[in-house]
C-alpha cells in the first residue's frame, strides 16, 4: 500500500526531468511523454473552478471479459489512467525508476502481476484533462479479496509479511487495500470520501468483513520500527517480516514520543495521511515492519477488522 507524501510533483519527462510541475504546466517540450496534467494551449483558465469528482470502479481486467455497466466500461484505459497517477505520484515520493512499460504512454509504469487480478478505484475530476486527453484521476487505489487472492496465488502483502495463521483463522471474506495515492492538487477530505465511498460499495457487494495491507514510510522521515514499538501490545500482531528493516534506520530520527494511537493531536508525526488515517479508524499494527528495497521504506502491516472500526469512521463501511 503505497503512499504519496504531499510535496511538489516532479515532471516525468526526460527533457525537462528537473522542472517542478504545477497542476496546469503548459509543457510544450514533449507533452505526450510527461504523466503530469497539462493544460492545453487554447483551454480557459480553470482555476477557482470546482471540481466535478466521479469515482470509477474498474473490475479486474485478468478474465477479459467487457461488461456493459456504465461506471465499469473501458477498463483497461481506467487501469493505464491509474497506473499513470501511481507513477506520477510514487516516483516523486519514492524516487522509484519502474521497470513496467505500457507502449501507449511510452513512460515506465507502477505496474505488477497483481493489477489483473485486483479490482480498482479510481476518482476523476471530470473538470480537467491530462495530456493524453482523458479526465484528470485525481486518486486510486486497487482492491483484492480472498476469492481474488487464491486466482491470483496471494495477496500482495504476503509477499512481506508471513500471513498464514491470521487468515487461515480468520472466517470471513477479507479485502485487501493498496496502492493507494491522491494526487498532489486534491488531498483533502473531499476526494478521500470519493474514494472511500467506492472502496465501501466494493467492500458490500464483495461481503467483506475487513480490510488489510500495508502503509509505506519512506525511510527518510524516520525511524518506523521505533514507532511501532512504543504502541500498545494490545493493538500489535505478533507476525513475522520477510526482511527486517536495514540496521542503519535505527539511527534514524525517531518519528515520535508520542506512544497514543489517537494521533489526532499529535500533527509532528512524520507519517502518511493513509496511515495516520486507519490508525485513527481503529486497526491493529504488525508489531515489525519490513523493508521494501525497491522503494527503499518500510512497511507496516495494517489489519482492520469492521467491528474495531471506531464509530467516527463507520460510514465509510455503508
Amino acid at each position: 500500500m503505497k503512499v504519496a507524501n504531499l510535496a511538489p510533483v516532479r515532471c516525468q519527462s526526460t527533457a525537462h526531468s528537473k522542472a517542478t510541475y504545477t497542476a496546469d504546466c503548459a509543457c510544450r517540450v514533449q507533452p505526450n511523454t510527461c504523466l503530469a496534467p497539462h493544460k492545453p494551449a487554447n483551454a480557459a483558465n480553470s482555476i477557482g473552478q470546482r471540481p466535478r469528482f466521479h469515482a470509477v470502479i474498474v473490475p479486474n481486467t485478468h478474465l477479459d471479459q467487457p461488461s456493459t455497466h456504465p461506471l465499469l466500461s473501458r477498463p483497461q484505459q481506467h487501469l493505464l489512467n491509474a497506473q499513470r497517477l501511481r507513477t506520477l505520484t510514487f516516483s516523486q515520493a519514492f524516487g522509484v525508476d519502474f521497470a513496467g512499460f505500457h507502449p501507449s504512454s511510452e513512460q515506465p509504469l507502477d505496474r505488477d502481476d497483481f493489477d489483473p487480478y485486483c479490482t480498482h478505484v479510481v476518482v476523476y475530476d471530470e473538470t480537467r484533462r491530462d495530456s493524453f486527453g482523458q479526465p484528470l484521476a485525481v486518486a486510486t487505489t486497487r482492491l483484492i479479496d480472498k476469492g481474488g487472492a487464491i486466482v491470483a496465488g496471494q495477496f500482495y502483502s504476503e509477499q512481506e509479511f508471513q500471513l498464514g495463521q491470521l487468515l487461515d483463522h480468520y472466517p470471513y471474506n477479507i479485502l485487501e487495500i493498496g496502492r493507494t495515492c491522491v494526487h498532489p492538487d486534491y488531498r483533502g477530505i473531499t476526494t478521500i470520501n470519493h474514494l472511500w465511498a467506492a472502496i465501501g460499495r466494493v467492500a458490500k457487494k464483495l461481503n467483506v468483513n475487513a480490510f488489510m495491507g500495508c502503509a509505506s514510510v519512506p525511510t527518510e522521515q524516520g525511524n518506523v520500527q521505533n514507532w511501532l514499538d512504543q504502541q500498545p501490545s494490545n493493538r500489535k500482531l505478533d507476525i513475522k517480516v520477510t526482511k527486517k528493516m536495514p540496521k542503519d534506520n535505527a539511527n534514524i530520527t525517531k518519528l515520535s514520543h508520542d506512544t497514543r494511537l489517537n494521533l489526532t493531536n499529535t500533527p509532528q508525526l512524520l507519517l502518511p495521511a493513509l496511515l495516520k488515517m486507519y490508525v485513527k479508524m481503529g486497526c491493529s499494527l504488525g508489531a515489525t515492519a519490513c523493508y521494501d528495497a525497491e522503494f527503499d521504506c518500510a512497511d507496516v502491516f495494517i489489519w482492520l477488522p469492521f467491528e474495531q472500526v471506531n464509530p467516527r469512521y463507520q460510514h465509510y463501511l455503508h
